[in-house]
């Protein structure tokens, strides 16, 4: 009898201690991380030239939901005159592993090849890609 109620303080304080140590990697929940975001940078860089991605008429505009989907829209204005804007839709699912939000979606994007860190209200990634250097900061509306 006795050994059977060790048994059992043991195993509930194995439970607690996993579900603290679990939390104190960073805290965060898909539901702290969820609302609406939009860029407040968003830069590329090539050869040494920074491009404000905003400035030129670009957008990133990302809703992620508590339960994992994803809605809104990537605009990319065409560098040069007479080619096409890039316009992609961002529906899709997200997941959330320690501090660090993964975005899939059907529309091949640089966002969903970019690991996007949270870092308090913003999403934050830079990555680059066949020497381009991409640089977002998603602040939460």
């Amino acid at each position: 009898m006795r050994t059977g109620r060790v048994l059992a303080v043991i195993a509930a304080g194995a439970g607690a201690c996993l579900e603290a140590c679990h939390k104190d990697a960073t805290g965060l929940t898909p539901n702290d991380v969820a609302g609406h975001y939009a860029a407040a940078t968003f830069t590329t860089i090539q050869a040494g030239a920074t491009t404000n991605q905003l400035a030129r008429g670009s957008l990133i505009d990302l809703t992620l939901v508590g339960d994992g989907g994803t809605t809104g829209r990537l605009f990319v204005r065409a560098a040069k005159p007479g080619t096409a804007d890039f316009d992609a839709s961002l529906a899709g699912t997200w997941t959330l592993a320690a501090d660090t939000v993964t975005l899939t979606h059907t529309a091949d994007t640089f966002l969903r090849d970019m690991p996007l860190r949270v870092a308090g209200a913003r999403l934050e990634g830079d990555k680059t890609f066949s020497g381009v250097q991409i640089v977002v900061v998603l602040q939460k509306q």
